[in-house]
């Protein structure tokens, strides 16, 4: 009879004493296990495989498929039922996004405002310089975006109009006139109704409903109130941070199935529509707006931001950042470049204190290229369906693009992700699937939104450290007035005699 004792597994060992640059493992069972060379190179291209890198090639080569796809079997009419069998993978890929995009907005906004907790007295003039000027380029951005699509109106004729293949030559959504919301001829209305947006009567309501701008006022005015709570709020702080990083790795999961999910979404929507045509006619205008918009904010407006907020010559800040930039267009993700950014911000002659605070600050708060993308996405999206925005629901926009952009995680395509918070704010739902003829290019417009993202951080580095510079020289120039003042304080009024 076997003697009684711990299980023992037999599982295929190889004898690699002497094999050269063997590595150890853990097997199933706890025990440490060395494997052979051939393994290591295993591991190591799996591992190589697996960047973040690596998901706008596979991205590309799914947008190929499925082009080769819908377009391979668009003229034999395929019937509905495999229409919907081919997007049916892209279906399930969109509603794993949209299922996270509250969490992930809601936790990354609170996370967002607690990583202000730890600024001390001095650096509590960098964290709010870093915010107004994070602001005024994400408003700046917005603003561009949105009058670009007016004016250039990529979404005109409404090509999405009749883009479902059932019901092609109905003329379904023609003459699409109608308003989100009923106010559309009242701006009082729409500014009042934007308020009761903000301040909902019931948070649980307002998600259910789609409400996005009050979660977020919600999670920030939350987050605000908890760092003032001191060292017992710790404990509820950790929980959030512990979420925010679960909800980060879900959508980061979802996100690697792109190739997949974008494929069988291009297939599905060539499939789908009637006018191929006018779809692609539309879809170049707006990949020429969007870049456009890129364009004019990355060489216009912020340049215009060095020199009047600091004096800095913008070309002196594009050669120095120029490292970063190219890095970040061929990763698409700001946080992969955040290293390189911070040593060419250190090597431009910003103060490291500074640097290490605001172009980390920045990499999660400030998203010019995100807001701007976001904007002029959802526009175009109600442009190409007839539907026309209330002035209310324009502000809506506005200020639910800049905040999903400071909510959205620094990694490719995360922009995708918080465009669904986006269309939901303005009441266009029924459209989320329209976002899949955006996926088709977002692979080349998120590269150079990642660029965008990246020179507003380098100009936020600079302007914060030269206010810096300034706020320490007044100072030191009136330092004999500061310090009279508070020894007056101290000693108290003068005794009349």
């Amino acid at each position: 009879m076997a003697p009684l004792g711990p299980e023992k597994h037999d599982f295929p060992v190889f004898d690699t004493t002497n094999a050269k640059n063997a590595v150890e493992r853990l097997d199933l069972t706890g025990k440490r296990r060395r494997y052979g060379p051939r393994t290591k190179k295993w591991m190591a291209f799996k591992k190589k495989l697996g960047r973040k890198e690596n998901l706008i090639f596979f991205t590309i080569a799914g947008v190929s498929g499925g082009i080769a796809i819908g377009a391979g079997l668009y003229t034999s009419k395929p019937s509905p039922r495999a229409i919907e069998l081919i997007g049916y993978p892209g279906e399930l890929f969109l509603n794993g996004l949209s299922e996270l995009v509250l969490p992930l907005v809601a936790l990354a906004l609170m996370c967002g405002v607690m990583s202000l907790r730890h600024t001390t007295s001095g650096a509590a003039n960098i964290a709010t310089w870093s915010m107004m000027y994070y602001f005024t380029s994400m408003f700046l951005a917005v603003s561009l975006g949105i009058g670009l699509v007016y004016a250039i109106q990529p979404g005109a004729n409404e090509p999405f109009g009749n883009g479902d293949l059932t019901q092609c030559g109905k003329a379904r959504n023609s003459t699409v006139t109608n308003s989100v919301g009923n106010s559309a001829g009242d701006a009082v209305a729409s500014l009042l109704g934007l308020g009761r947006s903000m301040v909902p009567s019931n948070i649980v309501v307002a998600a259910y409903q789609n409400n996005y701008l009050g979660v977020m006022v919600f999670s920030i005015f939350f987050g605000a109130i908890l760092i003032t709570l001191g060292p017992m709020a710790e404990p509820l702080i950790k929980v959030i941070e512990l979420a925010n990083d679960t909800i980060m790795g879900m959508i980061t999961l979802i996100i690697w199935l792109t190739p997949i999910g974008v494929g069988s979404l291009v297939a599905g929507f060539i499939l789908k529509a009637c006018n191929i045509t006018a779809v692609l006619k539309a879809l170049a205008k707006y990949v020429a707006t969007v870049l456009s918009g890129f364009g004019i904010h990355m060489f216009v407006l912020l340049p215009l931001t060095c020199i009047g907020f600091s004096g800095i010559n913008p070309i002196r800040v594009f050669k120095a950042f120029s490292p970063a930039l190219f890095l970040g267009f061929g990763t698409a993700s700001s946080a992969a470049t955040m290293p390189v950014t911070m040593q060419n911000a250190e090597d431009f002659g910003a103060e490291s204190s500074i640097v290490k605070f605001v172009v980390p600050l920045g990499t999660n708060f400030n998203r010019d290229g995100a807001a701007l993308y976001e904007a002029t996405s959802a526009l175009f999206i109600a442009q190409a369906h007839g539907v026309k925005l209330s002035v209310g629901n324009v502000i809506v926009l506005a200020i639910t693009a800049t905040l999903a952009a400071i909510g959205s995680a620094s990694i490719p395509n995360s922009a995708i992700v918080t465009l669904i918070t986006v269309l939901r704010a303005v009441g266009l739902s029924e459209y989320v699937g329209d976002i899949s003829v955006l996926i088709a290019v977002d692979w080349f417009l998120g590269m150079v939104r990642t660029v965008v993202n990246i020179f507003g951080d380098a100009c936020a580095a600079v302007i914060v450290d030269n206010w810096s510079r300034r706020h320490e020289a007044w100072k030191i120039k009136n330092a004999d007035k500061l310090y009279e003042t508070d020894s007056d304080v101290e000693d108290g009024p003068p005794n009349d005699k």
